[in-house]
């Protein structure tokens, strides 16, 4: 590839993936979108200004890149095979860029699906919320060929910092690594949250604390309010798919013994509030599940409150 602008095709426009096109979009990449629901589609690229192609091989039709950011290992081997798949539709050499969370052993069959077909394969999952995303500030973890890395920096930098982790599948594994120590420390703050509010610090008098301590983070920065505000504040990141991450980051690590494992006995706890009725909400209501199961008083989707309510 040349200096020419790069083509871009992206595959899978949910949330993060909605906002991963609008950033490549307002860089000057030409975008085609695809999703499995044609009408979320349509919304963005109404929103972003892409094209959308009512096949994912027709979104790769004439791209130098596609994209692919989808629930599971599942869905992206399906979007790539087949007929209709990304590989029916991609030309010779096309770099297929998979930035969903799979697990290294679904990145090594989407690599090798992609290396039978004449594609060239990089696993680049991502770090970072829907906002961050909208802003092109991720995390990019990317494993594969620096070489093929390097022809398609121009995009992935407009999605944010990119990271070289190692070979074909290393991507993912980072990936997996990333996530497990997201939801374990996203889970130990939401039952702090509960057991300090039951001491009568509110969570947003604890999230000034942690702003001006050695704790403070990104994530503490751009999740705050799903934990002070949830009723307020829309899903960015859904528990049943945290629970999906966990399963990965427990497969991974599956010789480590069960009785010393955090990411496992973080894994029970949310399949517990999956069960409970949690899976469609927002990560951070762990903090609700964890309340609910303070006061069983209390209605189980009740949020954790903010400040309290001025008393005249």
């Amino acid at each position: 590839m040349n200096d020419r602008q790069l083509r871009v095709a992206f595959c899978g426009t949910g949330r993060m993936g909605a906002e991963m096109v609008a950033a490549l979009a307002g860089s000057g990449f030409p975008v085609t979108v695809w999703n499995r629901t044609a009408e979320r589609a349509r919304t963005v690229a109404g929103r972003t200004g892409a094209e959308a192609a009512p096949t994912p091989a027709m979104a790769a039709k004439d791209a130098d890149v596609v994209f692919t950011m989808l629930t599971d290992g599942e869905a992206v081997i399906s979007t790539l095979a087949g007929p209709d798949g990304i590989l029916a539709g991609a030309g010779a050499g096309t770099i297929v860029v998979d930035c969903s969370t799979i697990g290294a052993g679904a990145a090594a069959e989407a690599a090798g699906l992609c290396a039978a077909a004449g594609a060239r394969f990089l696993d680049c999952p991502v770090s970072g919320s829907t906002a961050v995303a909208r802003e092109g500030r991720l995390g990019l973890m990317a494993g594969g060929d620096p070489a093929v890395i390097n022809e398609v920096r121009p995009a992935l930098e407009a999605l944010g910092t990119v990271v070289h982790v190692g070979p074909a599948g290393a991507g993912a594994a980072a990936k997996v690594a990333v996530n497990a120590l997201l939801h374990t420390f996203s889970t130990a703050l939401a039952e702090c949250l509960v057991t300090a509010r039951r001491a009568g610090v509110s969570a947003d008098a604890l999230f000034d604390v942690l702003a001006a301590g050695v704790l403070w983070n990104r994530f503490l920065g751009y999740k705050r309010p799903a934990f002070t505000d949830p009723a307020g504040t829309g899903v960015a990141f859904d528990l049943a798919t945290a629970t999906k991450d966990l399963r990965l980051a427990v497969a991974a690590g599956g010789d480590t013994d069960p009785a010393r494992s955090v990411v496992r006995r973080v894994l029970e706890l949310h399949q517990h509030a999956l069960d409970d009725g949690f899976g469609d909400r927002d990560m951070a209501a762990m903090a609700a599940w964890f309340q609910a199961a303070a006061d069983p008083s209390a209605a189980a989707g009740d949020a954790v409150p903010g400040r309290e309510p001025e008393r005249i």
